[in-house]
């Protein structure tokens, strides 16, 4: 409800329009003054909408004081009455913000339904005033989150228009030069900082205003968390210039490390850092963070705290042996040997800790190895993946997401119980039970005899009948699964160790490397020698 304030200096004629019945037009309370001055300093302590003033009064008189509401109280409405029909009134009231000029005498009904009016007006106003901040509001409330998105639009490249950029960068406050020097740093987050989504969030709002307290006083500061997990900080030197690329090395490495003590000492978890390098914004944006991804994804997760500098691109590991050593995890979920994959699986994970291969892109081959198996598992048994293994439905979440070597193997043992436990593929009858029996007597003595006698000799079989079943059952020659299991074997030993390739055919059981070496041939078309070279960098 609206208040009114009337002002006359007749004490009649102001009870009389007092009296009224204000509240039908739509008014709470009505107060009243004998003058002007009266009016203006009951107006210091009491909420005025509208104000009905009549123009003759002493001291202050009706047009002063719709001028002093104007200067005061801008919100306010004022609603002239006189007996006189000057023009000049009428150009002084319209200059002074009135919305109504009226002339005496003036009927009740006439006064009140143009405080009806002129309420109307005001609620109108204010209701657009609500929506205007309203939408104030909403944009403060989003404008991070708008900030972000802009950020990795420019990262993965987006062509934005020149002008619409311009205008973005004024309109989100980022104090960011087009073509002038940027550099670029990203931050992983490694231990200690919790295990729920919920703990995640929090630490990586905290760690990005560590970063931005540190950075803000040198530096334009712009964040973003992109497609990875990384949190991507771009900056530009306040200074303008190439202040950053002459400066680089010395102000952003210390930053770095007083990032990496403060997030230790007051969040009580680590933080991986990697300056990216100069370019000019936004042109060389894209390409310098795809380098520096890169770059990040081969930096182990053991190394925590490690500051990766924009220096020579370093070499990418090699695969762990263990990952594709025969045989891999589609043949031993094909068998349902799950205590082997099981098994496999903590040998990669061993190699992996023990060669420092527990960088991103590592872990990502691993959990797409895995799901290739159980894809192929699942597909070959004409089910869904779903369907095959019960999985909630974040264990077919972006492999993208589990780069963590924690998570990985969390994720991995609890995708292998799920397959164990829903696939219908069990091993009961006595024949496939059999097979499984044969392939591990022949992996675990590939260096030693394993001809068809020694095997039927491990298994209480006749020769001619265990090579009758096994090829009923695996539609092969138990010496042809040998074969491809030694060149398997062999091939993974070239491609990821450095073994001597007489001592690697002693592996496998020739006794004769160069007999070794023209079956290998045979297999791969090339040399051992040849296929070392090519596979490895």
């Amino acid at each position: 409800m609206l208040q009114l304030l009337i002002v006359d200096d007749e004490p009649v004629i102001l009870h009389s329009m007092v009296a009224n019945d204000w509240a039908s037009a739509g008014i709470g309370n009505v107060y009243q003054a004998s003058s002007g001055l009266e009016a203006a300093e009951l107006m210091k302590n009491t909420p005025i909408d509208i104000v009905v003033s009549d123009i003759r009064m002493p001291g202050m008189d009706g047009l002063q004081l719709c001028k002093h509401i104007q200067d005061r109280y801008p919100r306010a409405k004022c609603i002239l009455l006189s007996g006189y029909g000057e023009f000049e009134y009428a150009q002084k009231a319209i200059l002074y913000g009135t919305v109504s000029y009226l002339l005496k005498p003036i009927k009740d009904e006439e006064l009140m339904a143009e405080v009806a009016r002129v309420r109307s007006l005001i609620l109108e106003e204010w209701e657009r005033i609500g929506s205007v901040e309203r939408a104030r509001q909403s944009f403060r409330a989003h404008l991070p989150l708008l900030k972000a998105n802009l950020l990795n639009e420019l990262l993965s490249g987006a062509d934005v228009p020149a002008a619409e950029l311009t205008g973005k960068l004024g309109e989100y406050g980022l104090p960011f030069e087009p073509d002038a020097d940027c550099s670029l740093m990203l931050l992983r987050l490694e231990d200690g900082f919790g295990e729920s989504p919920e703990d995640a969030m929090l630490y990586e709002f905290a760690v990005r205003n560590v970063a931005c307290e540190i950075l803000e006083a040198d530096y334009g500061v712009w964040t973003c968390k992109d497609a990875f997990g990384y949190l991507c900080i771009l900056l530009q030197d306040r200074a303008g210039g190439d202040g950053v690329r002459r400066t680089n090395d010395k102000r952003l490495d210390k930053a770095a490390h007083e990032l990496q003590l403060k997030v230790s000492g007051f969040l009580k978890g680590g933080v991986s850092v990697l300056i990216g390098g100069t370019g000019v914004f936004p042109r060389e944006l894209a390409d310098r963070y795809r380098k520096a991804l890169s770059e990040f994804r081969k930096v182990p997760r053991s190394d925590r705290g490690a500051i990766v500098l924009p220096a020579e691109p370093r070499a990418q590991s090699r695969s762990p042996g263990a990952l594709y050593s025969p045989p891999g995890f589609q043949q031993l979920l094909e068998a349902g040997r799950w205590a082997d994959a099981r098994a496999k699986l903590g040998g990669v994970f061993e190699e992996m800790r023990a060669k420092k291969l527990d960088t991103e892109e590592h872990m990502t081959e691993i959990v797409y190895t895995l799901m290739n198996a159980f894809y192929y598992i699942a597909h070959l048994q004409g089910k869904t993946l779903l369907e095959l293994s019960g999985w909630e439905p974040d264990m077919a979440a972006d492999p993208r997401h589990l780069t963590q070597p924690e998570k990985v193997r969390e994720w991995a043992d609890k995708a292998l119980a799920g397959m164990e436990a829903g696939s219908v593929r069990e091993i009961k009858d006595g024949k496939s039970q059999l097979i499984s029996k044969i392939h591990r007597f022949i992996e675990a003595g590939i260096a030693g005899d394993v001809s068809l006698q020694t095997i039927a000799d491990h298994v209480g079989l006749h020769p001619v009948y265990l090579s009758s079943v096994y090829k009923q059952e695996t539609r092969e020659n138990i010496s042809d699964f040998i074969m491809r299991y030694r060149m398997e074997t062999a091939g993974v030993l070239l491609r990821t160790t450095d073994v001597k390739i007489y001592e690697l055919a002693s592996r496998l059981g020739f006794q004769n490397p160069p007999y070794f070496s023209k079956l290998f041939k045979q297999y791969y078309g090339i040399t051992p020698q040849e296929f070392r070279d090519r596979h490895v960098d």
